[in-house]
């Protein structure tokens, strides 16, 4: 018997993004500086940041495959731009842009320019920075001066990206995959889901700090399980 399936990667991000949480915890000591986050802290920090706009992005494909996206939408339109024109009154489009210049910048490495200075405790103290590669129009929108998203405040040097970041990134992308599951649980179905986090299984959204959206998940028909499969 034939059967057939889409491609969507999806949950299969929740797991790799729960050991580097893991990971982020265990290095995170607070080393952070002006200039910028601890090598281990950033080097985590960053790959949970990429994954998990990655992962969004997985399950907004999904959602343009089953609202039927013309090819125009899926090859020109930009994830923030499509949800906000599928639903009206989809509240993150700002928080959504300012994820994908976090992850713009650490996975094309923009580059800055950056002057600094040891004061007496061997701390390293910013003097100067100057962005050495160029970001797209929505940099100009959502950055302010002191090189930090207007709404998240996240930080834009790659270099600098730490814990703050990468849980504050995880938590828009959920409240956005709950927001497209409360639409329509065919196109995107996560309440439910868990990962293996400090060696328990734990439901997805209590792993990035949010339990409240995984409550009255309610178990699903096995008919449901099996389309979301496909």
């Amino acid at each position: 018997m034939d059967d057939s399936l889409v491609t969507i990667v999806g949950s299969s991000y929740f797991e790799p993004i729960s050991v580097l949480l893991e990971r982020l915890e265990k290095y995170d000591r607070g080393n952070s500086n002006e200039v910028q986050a601890g090598y281990y802290v950033n080097g985590f920090a960053s790959a949970v940041c990429i994954l998990a706009v990655v992962c969004l992005e997985s399950y907004v494909m999904r959602v343009r495959y089953m609202n039927k996206a013309t090819k125009k939408e899926i090859d020109k339109v930009s994830v923030p731009v499509y949800l906000k024109k599928l639903y009206q009154d989809f509240p993150f489009e700002d928080e959504l842009f300012e994820i994908h210049i976090v992850r713009d910048a650490l996975a094309h490495n923009h580059l800055w320019e950056v002057s600094y200075s040891w004061d007496d405790e061997k701390a390293m103290i910013l003097r100067s920075v100057n962005k050495w590669s160029s970001g797209d129009d929505k940099y100009q929108r959502y950055v302010d001066p002191n090189n930090l998203t207007k709404k998240l405040r996240l930080n834009v040097s790659p270099i600098k990206v730490g814990r703050s970041d990468a849980i504050s990134v995880l938590q828009t992308m959920w409240k956005i995959l709950i927001f497209l599951e409360q639409k329509n649980q065919n196109q995107c179905y996560v309440s439910h889901l868990r990962a293996v986090h400090k060696g328990e299984l734990r439901q997805f959204g209590e792993i990035v700090g949010m339990p409240d959206t995984c409550s009255g998940a309610g178990v699903q028909s096995a008919s449901l399980i099996e389309e979301l499969t496909r």
